[in-house]
Order: C-alpha cells, then structure tokens, then sequence
C-alpha cells in the first residue's frame, strides 16, 4: 500500500493508493467534481494534473495528447497515470467558471406566493435560483458545472456510466448536488422553507435525476421512460418538484422551457436553438411546433479542444485583428490561460479572414509542419488542427439541423421573422463570427435575438404561474420531433455545412 498527497487549492490531502490504480480513480473517489470530459477514454487530453513520485511512465495515447514538453514538466493525465509508488498530484485551480444565469423572459401574471427554486440541469452545468415567486425577485443563486461530469462531457457517455457505476450513484450525484446548492441559497437569503420547485432539463438529466434507466434513449427507436409534465418522486429542500414535460428522447424539457421564455408560439416564422452540449432547435409557424436535436457535443463550452476551457477568469472571449494585429479580451482581464466558446468562434473567424485556415478548414504553419497549431497574439494559446474540426463537426451539426427543419416546412431563410439564441454560451458569442463560419445560415443574422438560460427562465415562469404548466405540456404534446438521424437531408446538409463560410 502506497500514498498519494492530493494538492488542491492550497489544501493537501494524503490517501491511501494501491499499485496500478488510476490516479483518476483516486481522484474521482476523494474529489468528485474532477472532471473526466471522455470518461477516461484516453481521447480529449483535458485531465491534466501534475505528478511527482512513483508513477508508471506515459504510454503513446498520453505521450500523444500531452507532448513531450508538458510530460517532461511532470504533466500527466489523471486517467491514464497509475501509480507505482508514493506520489503527489496537484490539481490547478483555474477559478469558478463564469456562468451567468442571465436570461430574458416576457411580461406574465405572477400567480402563486411564497418561495421556490428554478433549477435547469444542464449536461454541462447546473443552475439554482431561490425565487420570490410573488415579485419574481433572485433572492440567491448557485451555479456549478454538473457533478456527473466525471462519468463523461455528454448524454452518451453518462448513459454508458450508468451500466458500469450503476444508474443510482449518477441519480443520487446530481440530486445531492442541487440539495446542497438549494440548501447554501436558503441561509444565504435567510429562508427557512420554500412551497415548491421546479426542474428542468433535457430528457437524459431528468430521467438520471428521477432514478429511470436511460439506456433506452441511446438506441433506436429512441424510446422515453417518461415524458414527464409530473411532480418528481423526490423533494428540494423538503418541497414537491414539478417537472415538464418533454418533447421527445432528445428535445427534453429544458426546450420546452425555452419556448415558453421566447414566446416562440406567437404570431410569424419563428426559429430557436439552444447552444450547448446538445443543439436543439425549434421551428414554430402557423400554430405548429417541430422540433429536433443534433450532437453538437462541449466543444462550444471549451471541453475537448486543446487549450479550451469555460468562461472563467483568464480565458479568452473574444479575438480581433485589424491591418495585421491579433487582439484579445479575457475573463476577468486576467492573463489568458485557454479559451471559451464565444473566443474560440471569434478566433476561427480572424483565422478565416487571414488566410490561416481555408474554408476547409485546412491549417498550415509557414514551415509546413504537419502538428499545426496558431498562437492567439503573444497569448501563448494556441488553436490546433483538431481544435478546428471538432468545431467543424459541432457548427456544422448546428446550421444543418436549422436548415433541415426550414426544409422539412417548405420554408426558406428570408421567411424566418425572428431567430432565437438560447442558452449560456449563445448570449456570449458575435453574431457576426458566428454567421461568418457558418454557424448559423448568415440571413438570420439582423433577425437574431439572444435571451440568455431560456430553459431556467421558463422553469421560473412555470413556478410562478400554475396555469402556464398545463398550457406548456399541451404544446410538447403537440409537438413534432424530427429525428435527424434518419434524415436524408441532414446528411446532406450536414456534409455542405462543414465548410468554413457564410451559408
């Protein structure tokens, strides 16, 4: 038996460390918010600690990912190192993210009295509100990044993690985590009780959070243990949990929330998509509700590109140049230490602009190396070829989908009257540089409108006007998911869309 000191935020921790085990493991088993965005399939290279001690040496898939500069720094990846002796390992403290739970909802008639929470599970984050639900006051709130993340960045891969951890240590993780959030906003708001709640979320959080077997989610025919539109079988705070209703097996809640928040029912064309993890979007028109859902995956929120990370101080937001000069802005002001999603879209727009990528997304240095990386100004981060596909995949995903569902209704681009971004990183990013690579098809451009956490924002609707929970699991009734992955014209799409240029 051998030990392993855990450095973090100035704290040490000695435990106990088997040979051959997973530093990981260890990790996971006394720090569970450490994150494993692949769910340790050796593939994003994001697990970065520091190591000293007995440890076997790194094999070719971390040699790969890290470099030979960064292992011989004793940089390792936590789910590929194991231990062979005593050891230290120190994890860096990059700040909280910087999520703000900003978002934009209509004149309504407040209805119910008394105190609640709206709570939106995200894959990637999640969000408390303690609300007065007669003046629809904040009284306190909590933001994290979900503590599931260990078991994976995506839907998929907590839904495999349910096989192999098993279905209740996922479903007790996230409700632990709200509890606590929800019980650290009550003494901050001095409350001692709330009448009720309400959580959203896609439909994988919310069947991982009631304790039900998502396994079916992941294959087709791609069917639901609930819609839900119910009052959960578990209490926040000691009060009754309503949940809405979802559309289908990847349009989940936090849409139909969103909807609700953007009035998308109301008269004209309207178009909406919530930029995160999961991309999905809805088209309203003519009293109809079609909607759909694509796997964007977390590189928008920083996770899986080389020097990505979330909106916390020191990551770059936003790039610029102007007659030859690369600038950039951080978090914070602080001195850059990677980038978010609303800086790595800027970024790809200047690369664009300047000839550094081609429109296929072709990177190539002056010497011609084939490891091709461009360094943002002096910042010392840098975006690499694999950094650009895999926001190549994802924005492809995105305007494909958007151009389907205008398809799918016989509608074209210029008939769209108004276009919704939802979500935390759509209300950071420039519209400009996200129509410029094609994010989104470039006419929507003068018609788009930002309104922040749809999906927390409606929770907060429904919590604090009864009647509007009935009129929205009516809508998700009448809705109509298209699925995508059997859509001809999707793929279609998908492929023309991989292009770096306005569409």
């Amino acid at each position: 038996m051998f030990e392993l000191t855990i450095c973090t935020g100035g704290n040490r921790r000695t435990v106990p460390a088997e040979a051959g085990q997973l530093v990981s493991d260890l990790l996971q088993q006394y720090i569970p918010s450490f994150a494993l965005p692949c769910a340790g399939n050796h593939t994003c290279g994001k697990c970065r600690v520091h190591v000293e001690g007995a440890v076997e040496p790194a094999g070719e898939s971390e040699t790969r990912l890290l470099g030979t500069q960064a292992l011989a720094e004793g940089v390792r990846l936590a789910c590929a190192c194991r231990i062979q002796g005593n050891a230290v390992v120190t994890l860096h403290d990059e700040g909280a993210s910087k999520i703000v739970a900003w978002y934009k909802t209509p004149d309504y008639e407040r209805t119910e009295t008394g105190c609640g929470f709206a709570v939106d599970i995200g894959t990637t984050t999640v969000a408390v509100q303690l609300l007065d639900r007669a003046s629809g006051t904040v009284l306190a709130e909590r933001l994290a990044e979900n503590a599931q993340r260990g078991y994976g960045a995506d839907v998929i891969s907590r839904i495999e993690a349910c096989k192999t951890v098993g279905l209740d240590v996922l479903s007790d993780r996230i409700a632990e985590q709200i509890e606590k959030m929800a019980q650290e906003c009550l003494r901050e708001a001095g409350i001692s009780q709330v009448e009720e709640s309400v959580v959203t979320g896609n439909s994988t959080m919310l069947h991982l959070y009631e304790g039900l077997n998502p396994a079916s989610l992941a294959v087709v025919p791609f069917d639901v243990q609930s819609y839900f539109g119910c009052y959960s079988r578990r209490t926040l705070a000691g009060a009754p949990v309503y949940l809405p209703r979802c559309v289908g097996a990847y349009v989940g809640a936090d849409i139909t929330c969103a909807i609700l928040a953007a009035e998308l029912m109301n008269s004209g064309i309207q178009l909406l998509t919530d930029i995160g993890t999961n991309g999905e979007m809805a088209l309203a028109w003519n009293g109809k509700l079609l909607c759909c859902s694509t796997a964007a995956g977390p590189a928008f929120e920083g996770a899986g590109l080389s020097c990505g990370m979330p909106a916390a101080p020191g990551a770059i937001r936003t790039v610029t140049e102007e007659n030859g000069t690369i600038t950039y802005e951080t978090v914070g002001k602080q001195p850059a230490c990677g980038i978010c999603g609303s800086g790595i879209l800027d970024a790809l727009s200047v690369m664009l602009k300047t000839g550094i990528i081609d429109d296929s997304g072709y990177l190539e240095n002056e010497d011609g190396d084939e490891d091709d990386v461009w360094e943002i100004g002096s910042s010392r981060v840098n975006i690499t070829q694999r950094d650009v596909r895999q926001i190549q995949l994802a924005k492809s995903a995105i305007c494909a989908g958007l151009i389907t569902l205008l398809e799918h209704e016989g509608l074209s681009v210029d008939e769209v009257s108004r276009f919704v971004i939802a979500g935390g990183f759509g209300n950071t990013i420039n519209q400009d540089s996200a129509a410029e690579i094609g994010l989104f098809p470039a006419g929507l451009r003068d018609r788009t409108s930002f309104i922040g956490n749809g999906a927390l924002g409606g929770a907060g609707m429904l919590l604090m006007n009864r009647s509007l929970r009935g009129q929205t699991e009516q809508m998700a009734q009448n809705a109509v998911e298209l699925s995508l992955s059997t859509s001809a014209e999707f793929m279609d799409y998908y492929v023309d869309c991989m292009s770096f240029m306005q569409f």
